[in-house]
């Protein structure tokens, strides 16, 4: 059980210092391919161009990503298996460091096959193996251990979905265990997940709208709605929420609860997976660099447009990232537009799987 609101300490230390380091903890690894058919046709055989293979996992995207626009990343995954061997084995390649927690099983593969002739691409994802009471132990040990020097500095990043197994209330442990070391935290969940983690109060949420209306019970919709979801977050215990829109860009509400329209991807490639991954990459990246949180936004829509240009989630190139930031459209919303008109939801409180 993580320990109560009232014993987490406060993170205006951790704020005011640099990030220097984002510590990815990754629950549900992966070895995420990506395919290519001329057409995918339903009982065929085929024989798909490869496109890449790389080791997976949101927060091993975030990581990817991270590593690429200069913010220092470390991989704290939960691995199974020859294909987790591999996994651990693919990061070192990479140059990302990793503090593996080993389980029984094999870790899971996920793969993606991007039809050339419609454009669109198919997901297939495996489950992952079952997780016991001792392994989820180790997997908090081992966080602890990579915040112990620096947490101050440091981001402990939490995104998708858990294995058989866990705790319900697993990202909000993480998130009270980066509280205790005094370092920030980020959640990217969805339903039961990300409302129990919104109890331990995390530095920033990153979810899409759909997600957002799940988490918070409001009806999903426009730009409007999108705000409602983002302030009711932020409400529920984030410091800071950012909703995205898919093309149609994302919201942020900050620190300060000022509220922010961020423009929609200047590009837009064939390649999405991996590309809101991107997008929290860029946002870390920004902040770490210095910027504001509403000019760190704009990191974070340029590097998940530079993500969808080529395959490889998080694969992102620098260069594209910069070409792309000025083109991003940040606006203010008006003072009094920033207000959700609803009751706020209380930290944490559920009815059927929603905050209210």
């Amino acid at each position: 059980m993580t320990r109560s609101l009232g014993e987490l300490p406060a993170l205006d230390r951790a704020v005011d210092r640099p990030l220097r380091r984002a510590v990815c903890v990754t629950v549900n690894a992966s070895v995420d391919k990506v395919a290519a058919v001329d057409r995918l046709v339903p009982g065929e055989i085929h024989r798909p161009q490869m496109l890449s293979v790389v080791a997976g996992g949101k927060t091993i995207n975030v990581a990817r990503a991270a590593t690429r626009l200069g913010l220092g990343a470390v991989v704290v995954p939960i691995v199974a298996g020859h294909a987790g061997s591999w996994l651990v084995e693919a990061l070192a390649t990479e140059g990302i460091p990793a503090r593996p927690v080993s389980i029984s099983g094999e870790t899971r593969t996920c793969l993606s096959i991007l039809d050339r002739a419609t454009g669109r691409l198919t997901e297939i994802y495996e489950p992952g193996p079952p997780l016991d009471a001792t392994s989820w132990a180790e997997l908090e040990a081992a966080i602890g251990a990579e915040l112990a020097a620096d947490g101050q500095d440091a981001v402990v990043v939490m995104s998708g979905s858990l294995l058989p197994g866990a705790p319900r209330d697993a990202y909000a442990r993480i998130v009270a265990l980066a509280r205790r070391a005094e370092a920030r935290s980020v959640v990217d969940a969805d339903g039961v997940v990300l409302a129990e983690a919104l109890a331990a109060r995390p530095w920033l949420v990153r979810v899409n709208a759909a997600e957002a209306a799940r988490a918070t019970g409001l009806e999903p919709g426009g730009e409007t709605e999108t705000l409602a979801a983002a302030r009711a977050l932020r409400d529920g215990g984030a410091a800071m929420a950012i909703v995205t829109r898919g093309v149609d860009g994302a919201v942020l509400v900050d620190e300060g609860g000022d509220a922010w329209r961020l423009g929609p991807p200047p590009e837009h490639g064939p390649y999405p997976v991996g590309s809101g991954d991107a997008f929290l990459a860029g946002f870390l990246a920004g902040i770490a660099s210095g910027a504001s949180a509403a000019e760190a936004a704009r990191w974070a829509v340029a590097a998940g447009a530079a993500n969808a240009l080529r395959p490889g989630q998080g694969a992102v190139d620098r260069a594209d990232v910069e070409r792309m930031r000025p083109q991003v459209a940040l606006s203010p919303f008006p003072p009094d537009s920033t207000r959700v008109t609803t009751a706020a939801p209380e930290p944490g409180r559920l009815v059927g799987g929603a905050l209210s």
